[in-house]
């Protein structure tokens, strides 16, 4: 039990230095010497947990994802009413907008062809990001509360705007605050509403 429990406590470690390194550096900057030597692990251990550099930056990814949807499932357990929870939800995508990670993901989908294995855990990220979306639209159109249509036409137009809105004002020229883009994504989701609420 010992060696299973010290195996886990390597590879947490692991992960979790080379999410600093990631945040710090972006996804090509990065390579597994510095994780080694900031996780004080050798390349053997290293190479044990995450046979490539590839593999560890999903896994990285990964549980970012899974941790920002279990925050959104807490607060969501906390909020009464699907307008509010469009709402909140888009203050969660705002909260996360210059999240490191998302940026390093995207170097790393661009950089180059990837085997079939890795696009498809490219496409399950993105579809795990838009898990959240996808719920609220349903429960939305099942209620009555939204206008009825292709469930997922409203995903990818939904979550296409709420992940949009972080990248076109990070590339804006004016300076923003977070409140600034907290402002945007609640206007965003009020013109939305309009459009596809019944009432």
């Amino acid at each position: 039990m010992k060696g299973r429990s010290d195996g886990e406590e390597t590879k947490k470690r692991i992960v979790r230095k080379a999410t600093q390194l990631f945040v710090q550096k972006g996804y090509a900057a990065v390579t597994m010497n510095e994780v080694c030597v900031a996780s004080n692990v050798s390349k053997g251990s290293l190479y044990h947990h995450f046979p490539s550099k590839d593999e560890l930056f999903l896994f990285v990814v990964e549980v970012d994802t899974l941790e920002w949807l279990q925050a959104w499932d807490d607060k969501k357990q906390e909020i009464v009413g699907i307008e509010e929870r469009f709402y909140a939800l888009a203050e969660h995508y705002a909260n996360d907008f210059q999240n490191p990670l998302i940026h390093a993901l995207e170097e790393f989908s661009r950089s180059r062809c990837h085997p079939e294995e890795i696009s498809k855990r490219l496409s399950l990220l993105y579809e795990a990001a838009s898990h959240a979306c996808r719920d609220l639209l349903k429960e939305g159109i099942e209620t009555g509360y939204l206008v009825k249509g292709d469930l997922e036409n409203y995903v990818i137009i939904v979550s296409g705007m709420l992940e949009g809105i972080g990248r076109v004002s990070e590339f804006s020229i004016h300076e923003k605050t977070q409140e600034d883009i907290k402002k945007y994504y609640r206007e965003a989701v009020n013109l939305l509403l309009q459009g596809i609420r019944t009432g």
